[in-house]
């Protein structure tokens, strides 16, 4: 049994967040599996960053108690903290039925990214939205192929990898997996992070069975997959996990 067979099969430490660096953090999941409560829980939880959301759908809210204020129009840039060592969290939910829903997604992808020695981290809730296949546009490009240049990380939610741009997967610091039901969008994970298909099926359906909110994480740095017990979730939430 191999190292990352060995860890995959027990729950095991993965190793922590490093939020002092830069990272692209990529989450899949079908409906309902968990994925927008562990961006949520991981979101909030991000210290000393100013915070972005874009929330294409109208569901991923970080709570008002983190000081989080909701924008009806996508501005300029992000505001500025007013004291030193404060922190703001802005959330811009898109207008789907606007002519430039498309252009206004990646502008919002700016703001994480400018001015570039301003550190922020983004969630993105639906990748497919904003870094959608062979369409990303050129704010959401540079995030992904070069975010080591700029102090900005992500994190990016979406229920099927094969509907988002490869690099994504390709780019991604970690992947965390839920239930991905479609052997498809199983077929390009594994192609992306070097794991034999039917060997990374074989672990998401262990996950699985271990019960519901169960995730596999892989991290690309040590190459290593590791099974992970349900994120606890904050006192108060309210929202469905999905």
């Amino acid at each position: 049994m191999t190292q990352a067979q060995e860890y995959a099969r027990q729950v095991h430490p993965f190793p922590p967040i490093d939020p002092d660096k830069n990272q692209l953090i990529l989450v899949v999941g079908r409906k309902g599996s968990g994925k927008s409560a562990w961006a949520y829980e991981v979101f909030r939880n991000w210290p000393a960053i100013d915070k972005l959301v874009i929330d294409p759908h109208g569901d991923a809210d970080p709570g008002s108690d983190i000081g989080t204020v909701t924008v009806p129009k996508l501005p300029d840039q992000l505001p500025i903290p007013r004291r030193k060592g404060e922190h703001t969290v802005t959330r811009w939910v898109a207008n789907p039925a606007s002519k430039t829903y498309r252009e206004d997604l990646d502008r919002a992808v700016a703001l994480a990214l400018y001015p570039k020695d301003r550190r922020v981290l983004v969630w993105i809730d639906e990748a497919g939205e904003v870094f959608p296949s062979n369409r990303t546009g050129p704010h959401a490009r540079v995030l992904l192929q070069q975010s080591r240049h700029y102090n900005t990380s992500a994190i990016m939610c979406c229920p099927r990898p094969v509907t988002i741009d490869p690099l994504c997967l390709a780019q991604a610091d970690r992947v965390v997996m839920y239930d991905v039901p479609n052997p498809t969008d199983v077929d390009r994970m594994a192609a992306s992070i070097g794991l034999e298909p039917r060997y990374l099926r074989e672990q998401l359906n262990e996950t699985r069975l271990r019960g519901p909110y169960w995730y596999t994480m892989f991290d690309a740095n040590t190459h290593e997959l590791y099974r992970c017990p349900p994120i606890p979730l904050s006192s108060g939430y309210k929202h469905a996990q999905q």
